[in-house]
């Protein structure tokens, strides 16, 4: 691809889902975003949350973010090694008792160290060594669950679960009741585990169970359409090593992008507003959408009006992507329209 492209992939730019809505909370508006997204061209993308969009990117589809295979590719970025065979993640989280359900937390809104983390992994590998299984804690936040064989079953990735209860969110399959009950062993096995005592006492939430999701196998024939990806996400590190394209650290600020820009495409991937949409924290989110206004959406605005990058390519994972350049963004008759109408068109 000649010329100098950037395609930015933006969860959660729509916003988390408030009643009254989140137009209502913006006394200022993101003129730079609200101009990149009216003056536009909106097209049919793969993917309609991060994981499938991500996959999309490289040449994967897939029917659901349950369906990727997010443990296989993250542990290749966590570790380097490619796994062999069947992989869960198996995250550490806080559930919280909340009337008559438990509520999930993930590592979003705790810390946990690498020393508690090992800890609690040689506890769940000396519970369960019969069974075969090697539980390994690549990062403190992400674990991984070796198997031999495909589980059949079905799960839910853990950004669909987080501040929800996990009633409705629990395996299903035919070996589902056997999970259910393992799961409530781990919750047994941590809540005993001097770890979780030591957390209580210093006031911060225990980790007192793991979310199986995203199992499956590396996947092959991957492909990205991207000379280059701008990232420090998990996922999309391993699609990137995978699909042999070279990886640069996600820049600060599209300043520092464009400083670093060379022909061809270039993915980046910001999830600074995902996990914020994700817990419907509304004030944190809007604080983060005037940064991005600032830092990247006003910057990105005038380097597209001054023919600086030749296109600007908008994922907010929303099955649709909005591609923008100088010629578009000289239509000044096209009607104004705010981003999040743009971003919530069927």
């Amino acid at each position: 691809m000649r010329g100098r492209h950037i395609t930015l992939l933006l969860p959660g730019l729509a916003g988390p889902v408030s009643d009254p809505p989140v137009s209502a909370y913006l006394d200022v508006r993101p003129v730079a975003l609200d101009r990149l997204l009216s003056r536009c061209v909106t097209e049919s993308a793969a993917g309609a949350d991060l994981n499938t969009t991500l996959a999309g990117c490289f040449g994967l589809q897939y029917g659901s973010s349950d369906a990727v295979p997010v443990a296989a590719l993250s542990c290749l970025s966590d570790t380097g090694a490619a796994p062999s065979g069947y992989l869960m993640r198996a995250d550490p989280v806080h559930l919280r008792a909340d009337q008559s359900s438990l509520r999930l937390f993930d590592s979003h809104s705790f810390a946990v160290t690498q020393a508690e983390a090992d800890e609690l992994v040689a506890a769940f590998n000396g519970f369960y060594a019969e069974r075969g299984w090697r539980l390994e804690a690549a990062r403190p936040q992400r674990w991984y669950l070796s198997m031999s064989s495909d589980p059949e079953i079905d799960t839910r990735t853990i950004s669909e679960v987080v501040g929800r209860s996990v009633d409705a969110c629990l395996p299903r399959g035919e070996a589902a009741a056997s999970w259910h009950a393992m799961l409530n062993e781990i919750q047994m096995l941590f809540h005993a585990h001097p770890v979780n005592a030591a957390r209580e006492q210093r006031g911060e939430p225990v980790i007192n169970s793991v979310w199986f999701w995203g199992g499956g196998k590396l996947p092959t024939g991957v492909q990205a359409r991207a000379a280059r990806v701008a990232t420090d996400h998990p996922l999309a590190m391993g699609l990137a090593q995978q699909a042999a394209v070279s990886r640069m650290d996600a820049p600060v600020d599209a300043a520092e992008l464009l400083s670093a820009l060379e022909d061809g495409q270039t993915l980046v991937v910001n999830e600074v507003l995902d996990g914020l949409a994700q817990y419907g924290d509304i004030e944190s989110w809007l604080d983060a959408l005037w940064q991005l206004e600032q830092h990247w959406f006003g910057p990105l605005l005038a380097a597209v009006e001054s023919a600086t990058i030749d296109s600007l390519e908008i994922l907010p994972c929303n099955a649709h992507c909005y591609r923008t350049n100088r010629k578009q963004q000289r239509a000044f008759w096209k009607r104004k329209r705010f981003f999040e109408a743009v971003c919530s068109d069927e």
